[in-house]
């Protein structure tokens, strides 16, 4: 199963890779919604996760235009809030276009590991 991990904070994205990697997955990354974009057109993604305030294109925005390109791929969004935007709302908007599963920053890895588990073909162990 090869994962897209899309978010701007570089601690994050280590590790999410390292986790994802020890559980035996392929993973690739992006810095932001316009890089994964880029990355979806070029290559096939058995599940993305995407953080929701990104700069350029935030994780709802790629969430909207992703579904044009790969209509049927997983997404897991993960979001820390925002100052105004309760974390509650980013959640419901994430679900309203089609995310799979919202984690909320701070989430455990492990969790993260057995939804993606869940929606593997391979039903990896």
């Amino acid at each position: 199963m090869k994962i897209l991990i899309v978010d701007d904070a570089e601690n994050v994205r280590y590790s999410l890779r390292t986790s994802l990697e020890d559980a035996g997955y392929a993973v690739d990354e992006a810095v932001d919604g316009e890089e994964a974009l880029t990355r979806l057109q070029a290559d096939a993604f058995d599940l993305v996760i995407a953080d929701v305030w990104m700069p350029r294109l935030n994780g709802i925005d790629l969430l909207q235009k992703m579904r044009a390109i790969s209509p049927t791929t997983p997404v897991f969004v993960i979001t820390g809030g925002a100052a105004r935007i309760p974390i509650e709302s980013t959640a419901a908007m994430a679900r309203t276009w089609g995310a799979n599963h919202v984690f909320y920053k701070p989430f455990d890895n492990g969790e993260l590991i057995i939804a993606a588990r869940q929606i593997d073909p391979r039903r990896s162990s």
